[in-house]
């Protein structure tokens, strides 16, 4: 389960307006469901949009070059659940469609790596098939191309050898494929497992002004306030 419950200050004020307003039991869960989808998780995409977390924080960049943005479907998970038997609402992810290798994994796991960070040891033999059915069509990139003429990879042409260009290398060879030269041009040995270190993304959550702030709105909205 993800942590993104309300801190105390902000459960303090939800206390105060609760009792101030004598709100009877089904404008007390009204209210508290407004909050989740309009404060709580409109927050969430706010947090998402700005890629940092509910206190203005950036999230760690990724080690890749890509630039696109990170978590941006995981705001449209986030579903609603009403207990009035506790008087409460739990805020939950659902779908998603994620997997590891064959196996699915849940957007709530997904989640909660991503709000907290993990770490995870990765082992060759758990993904090797994975790979090899998923991304058998899979070219070489660009990168591995110039690393393999950097390290004076080259093909027979007729009776000579000559280093083939980053286009034919990137149009004729598969990224695996690319990836072992690598590995065996450079001497270095294969790894059998790895560790995989991820930072903490915190994107459920809502900083104190916007909570006050959605607090008011909400409690106008059911004719209080």
């Amino acid at each position: 389960m993800i942590s993104g419950q309300l801190n105390q200050s902000q459960f303090d004020k939800l206390q105060a307006a609760l009792k101030e307003h004598d709100l009877t039991p089904q404008k007390r869960q009204k209210l508290l469901f407004r909050l989740a989808r309009y404060g709580v998780i409109d927050a969430a995409k706010r947090n998402v949009k700005k890629q940092q977390s509910p206190d203005g924080e950036p999230w760690d960049a990724r080690k890749s070059k890509r630039r696109k943005k990170m978590l941006n479907n995981m705001p449209k998970l986030l579903k609603i659940k009403e207990l009035p038997e506790s008087e409460s609402v739990r805020i939950y992810l659902s779908g998603g469609n994620y997997r590891n290798g064959k196996k699915t994994v849940s957007a709530g796991v997904v989640g909660y790596s991503q709000q907290h960070g993990s770490r995870a040891t990765v082992k060759r033999s758990n993904i090797s098939n994975f790979h090899s059915v998923r991304n058998k069509e899979l070219k070489a990139s660009k990168k591995q191309a110039k690393k393999l003429r950097e390290l004076g990879y080259k093909v027979k042409a007729g009776k000579k050898w000559k280093k083939p260009s980053i286009k034919s290398i990137e149009g004729e060879m598969s990224f695996w494929q690319a990836g072992l030269l690598i590995r065996m041009l450079s001497g270095e040995e294969p790894k059998n497992e790895w560790i995989i270190d991820l930072p903490s993304r915190e994107f459920l959550g809502i900083s104190q002004e916007d909570f006050e702030k959605a607090l008011a709105r909400q409690l106008q909205g059911i004719g209080f306030g």
